[in-house]
């Protein structure tokens, strides 16, 4: 009887246990003023602040969950939605340029109360980055920037037939899904695998529901990530002012930012870190075990 007893308080104090970790993995979107506009934004994890910008039309939902729960066990993870982007609003005037955002991206981290966070900003998201790095670099203590592209003459342009399906607000999702994991056996396991995550973890909670991204957004970052940004010279001429450790990574077979792109950002920063993965654009979501374990190292 007495081990009896023992066994159900042992299963109620492990329920107990359950239940509770269970409700602090639910997510709480919270929004601030930032500049002009209110951005959204979720906080994750316990140790040094790494603030995640994502990449085109991208919302904070959009990081794979295996690669944000691998990131949360070091680090505190603040995800957030673009001007326009989401939950996230926008001005009625058309002010989204990579700079832009970049001044957002500053502000935010400024409004939440930090001195000084790491960086982890993908595709559009590391050009971005690279931005932040170039302008606000106090604010930055060390950056990681996947699939990044430098902008302006020195960029080795993606194909026309992929900008043109990416870049056309028409084009079905599944079908723009497919340009950033590579088009084998490997790559479709892999994106068939990230979706299944991103729904499981809709319905559990522990990511928002917040996929929306409208056409007049679309259009917006579509003119900040192509003519803007191709005619932006001035980016590579600043990136070798950057004194901040930056980690350049990329999948070697990315058909979006072009692996070459990384080479060259890498080669313009002195002392940059460079490191491909197996896969495309996605490589992090493909290879989220090994690629967090780097960011891990680099991050120390």
């Amino acid at each position: 009887m007495k081990w009896t007893t023992r066994l159900i308080a042992i299963l109620l104090f492990c329920i107990g246990i359950c239940s509770s970790v269970h409700a602090e993995s639910k997510v709480e979107v919270k929004t601030i003023n930032v500049g002009d506009i209110k951005m959204a934004y979720y906080i994750r994890g316990q140790g040094k602040p790494l603030i995640m910008i994502n990449g085109f039309i991208s919302t904070m939902s959009l990081w794979d969950p295996a690669l944000v729960d691998e990131l949360a066990k070091h680090h505190q993870l603040i995800l957030f939605d673009n001007r326009g982007v989401g939950l996230s609003t926008d001005t009625k005037k058309n002010n989204t340029t990579i700079p832009q955002m970049a001044d957002d991206a500053a502000l935010l981290i400024k409004n939440l109360g930090y001195e000084k966070v790491d960086v982890l900003a993908w595709s559009m998201g590391a050009r971005i980055g690279q931005q932040l790095l170039i302008r606000h670099p106090n604010i930055v203590r060390k950056a990681v920037l996947c699939s990044a592209n430098p902008g302006g003459k020195h960029e080795d342009k993606t194909a026309e037939r992929v900008e043109s399906k990416l870049n056309n607000p028409n084009t079905p999702k599944m079908e723009k899904i497919g340009l950033v994991f590579t088009d084998d056996k490997k790559g479709k396991l892999a994106a068939k695998e990230c979706l299944a995550r991103l729904k499981t973890a809709v319905a559990a909670g522990t990511i928002p529901d917040d996929f929306s991204v409208n056409k007049e957004t679309i259009m917006r970052q579509n003119r900040a990530r192509t003519v803007l940004w191709s005619n932006d010279n001035e980016n590579f001429s600043a990136l070798k002012n950057i004194k901040n450790p930056v980690l350049l990574t990329d999948g070697r077979n990315d058909i979006i930012d072009l692996p070459i792109n990384s080479v060259l950002i890498a080669n313009q920063i002195p002392y940059a870190w460079l490191a491909f993965f197996p896969g495309g654009h996605a490589f992090l979501f493909q290879e989220h075990k090994q690629f967090a374990d780097l960011v891990d190292v680099f991050l120390q």
